[in-house]
């Protein structure tokens, strides 16, 4: 188990000496091929038109650019479940029950305008969830694929329902295995059928499950007799990392700024990975619902400590064998990595960009648009992480990334009132005499939450840029007076370099 955050502390303390990282300067064999489109985005079903404004295109291309082909949005929760169609609604929605009005768990009546929502992204490969359901209704769920499929012009999949492994609680049923199988090749038979796809055809995301202890898995799914997966192409999963109540900086080093951590909760994972590759390893396995929490305060969940959990797992779900992870939003929700609009009021005041954001630049350009493949490289620490990628032609080292996890709050109470650092010692080949680093960084720490919610006091950078709504519009700028990157000489076939507590750097050969 992980060291409780006293412990932490004190081990960081006695530490003295440059940190050894046993970096291969050559792709180990175990080493993984990262995707060209790796980040992706999730917006909540019943909320894509909240997305579908300039500001949030302006942060998508943010990404976009970064990356080697179009990233993908995953349009799908909880909501998309519970969707009705009126075709004389002149609303584009209504909520009718459940948490109205922004929330997830709730049922909400679509009206024609809906669908305009999906235009906005047609530039992006797009999921679309499919609603399933304990109570399955074929001719509601046909209704709602046709009219998504008729805008969508980047289709990646449809998504067969959200989360089933949760229904027997949601919906106050006893929902097993036998029936989710049952439905969800019943909705591929309909919807293959309506959209007139090739039978066989490799079109349809399933699982989509919740928890990493489901009453039922992806082994059992594709382990039973009756089930068929010639038609799937993804098979998916959902991650949360907290989902306790926490508002301290010392439960944000315990529970989410904690590498140990992100392994423990990560560990059921791992078998169904395994199933999947050695049963039917043409299907991708991807994470297309992600947070940081489900509760806890707004500053865990979409503080820069935040950013900082979200670049080790992510790099971390990577190298495990995961083929995308989306990052989730709804208006409402607070690990959202930017609010749209003003749409959750005092809730989640928007439209900001939150500074848990800079985690997926930080990843895009840590990958780049022709990614090789990605190692983790063992630190054994709970608050240093490090990862390689190395180049696909030459299969050198590229790029190095360390992620510092030690929490530190400007002004807070808790660990030591100045900030800290560690210098971490890289072997470096012997015909680079000097490397350039990038660092993600904010003066405030852990807690800053960037400048859209807290001016600049809580600034956060990514190699001297800035993302803002109110600046501009989520486009990105560089700030004065923070340089985009350093230059390191090396000396004797090692180059030292410092990084600061609550920090990342990017490190490039």
């Amino acid at each position: 188990m992980y060291l409780p955050a006293e412990n932490i502390q004190r081990a960081l303390l006695t530490a003295n000496s440059a940190i050894k990282v046993p970096l291969s300067l050559t792709a180990p064999i175990d080493a993984i091929q990262a995707p060209d489109n790796y980040v992706g985005f999730g917006f909540e079903t019943a909320f894509i038109n909240d997305y579908a404004n300039t500001f949030t295109l302006n942060l998508l291309n943010s990404i976009g650019k970064r990356l080697g082909s179009v990233p993908t949005i995953r349009i799908g929760g909880t909501s998309g479940d519970r969707v009705t169609f009126d075709d004389s609604q002149q609303e584009i929605k209504v909520c009718i029950e459940g948490d109205c009005p922004i929330g997830s768990a709730a049922s909400y009546i679509l009206g024609p305008r809906y669908f305009d929502g999906f235009e906005y992204f047609e530039d992006f490969g797009i999921t679309f969830q499919a609603p399933l359901g304990a109570d399955l209704n074929v001719s509601n769920t046909e209704i709602y694929v046709s009219r998504a499929y008729e805008q969508v012009n980047h289709l990646v999949a449809i998504a067969i329902g959200n989360e089933p492994d949760l229904y027997s609680t949601q919906y106050d049923v006893d929902y097993t295995l036998g029936q989710y199988v049952n439905d969800s090749q019943t909705i591929i038979a309909a919807v293959s059928e309506i959209l007139e796809f090739d039978e066989g055809g490799r079109v349809f995301e399933v699982l989509d499950f919740a928890s990493n202890k489901p009453s039922f898995d992806l082994i059992d799914v594709f382990g039973d007799n009756s089930y068929n997966s010639t038609n799937a192409k993804l098979a998916a999963w959902h991650w949360y990392q907290l989902s306790a109540n926490y508002s301290s900086s010392e439960e944000l080093q315990t529970y989410l700024m904690n590498h140990t951590a992100i392994i423990t909760r990560f560990e059921p994972l791992k078998s169904q990975i395994t199933y999947l590759k050695e049963n039917d390893p043409t299907i991708p396995f991807v994470l297309s619902e992600t947070g940081s929490a489900t509760q806890s305060s707004i500053e865990i969940q979409s503080g820069f400590g935040a950013a900082l959990w979200c670049i080790d797992f992510q790099l971390y779900s990577l190298t495990q064998g995961v083929s995308r992870v989306d990052a989730t939003h709804r208006p409402a929700a607070l690990h959202s990595y930017w609010v749209p609009d003003d749409s959750a009021g005092a809730i989640n005041p928007g439209p900001q960009v939150r500074a848990v954001w800079y985690a997926l630049p930080f990843v895009a350009d840590f990958l780049g648009q022709s990614p090789g493949k990605v190692v983790e490289i063992d630190l054994e620490s709970d608050t240093l992480a490090a990862y390689a990628i190395y180049n696909s032609s030459t299969n050198n080292v590229s790029r190095l990334a360390i992620i510092n996890l030690r929490t530190w709050v400007n002004g807070d109470d808790y660990g030591s009132s100045s900030r800290g650092s560690e210098t971490i010692s890289v072997p470096i080949a012997s015909n680079v005499s000097s490397v350039t680093v990038r660092r993600l960084q904010s003066a405030a720490g852990a807690f800053a939450m960037g400048f859209d919610y807290a001016g600049p006091s809580e600034n956060v950078t990514w190699a001297g840029e800035q993302w803002s709504y109110s600046i501009d519009q989520g486009k990105g700028h560089r700030v004065d007076g923070v340089s985009e990157k350093e230059t390191y000489s090396v000396s004797g076939g090692v180059v030292e370099i410092e990084i600061q507590d609550s920090e990342a750097l990017s490190i490039e050969f």
